[in-house]
């Protein structure tokens, strides 16, 4: 894809518990995905994943940290900084030409709310153990790098011990 293409920001959120993770079913693209979306005006990667997650799943989440080095100052203050940056290849589609996502990619964990599914922007709710997760046909039911960040979150967030 060419670099002329028009890129848009999204923020997307693996949310995990009691080792599996909350995915939603996608219709247009038919495929298992963390919940996640388009970023509003002026929005925050960090806070436009959490609005994401509370609209397709019904939770409230907080990001899971995993900071090296955190600014508290007047002039300069950290935010929650993503697991993952994908550049992601949108195919053209009758309503839109094809297009890219700079998708900033968090970790989350359920704080509050209810599971409850968002019927207007899902086809599916599931929680997957990553067994589940390894058993689905990869870039069929979901993508490979969709398994491959799983893969990599189930054994940082759940072979540590400062997980809880």
């Amino acid at each position: 894809m060419s670099e002329h293409l028009l890129r848009q920001f999204t923020a997307t959120v693996y949310i995990i518990a009691e080792e599996k993770v909350l995915l939603i079913y996608h219709r247009k693209l038919a495929k298992w995905l963390p919940a996640g979306g388009h970023l509003e005006p002026n929005e925050l990667p960090p806070e436009g994943a959490k609005r994401e997650a509370l609209e397709e799943t019904g939770l409230e989440i907080e990001l899971m940290s995993h900071e090296n080095l955190w600014i508290e100052r007047d002039n300069a203050k950290s935010f929650e900084r993503p697991f993952m940056c994908l550049l992601e290849n949108v195919p053209a589609r009758p309503e839109q030409p094809a297009h890219q996502h700079i998708d900033l990619i968090y970790v989350g964990r359920p704080i509050g709310g209810k599971e409850l599914q968002n019927l207007d922007e899902t086809g599916g709710m599931k929680w997957f153990s990553l067994d589940d997760v390894e058993t689905m046909e990869s870039d069929v039911e979901m993508f490979e790098e969709t398994k491959e960040a799983i893969r990599k979150i189930f054994s940082i967030f759940f072979t540590s011990k400062s997980f809880v």
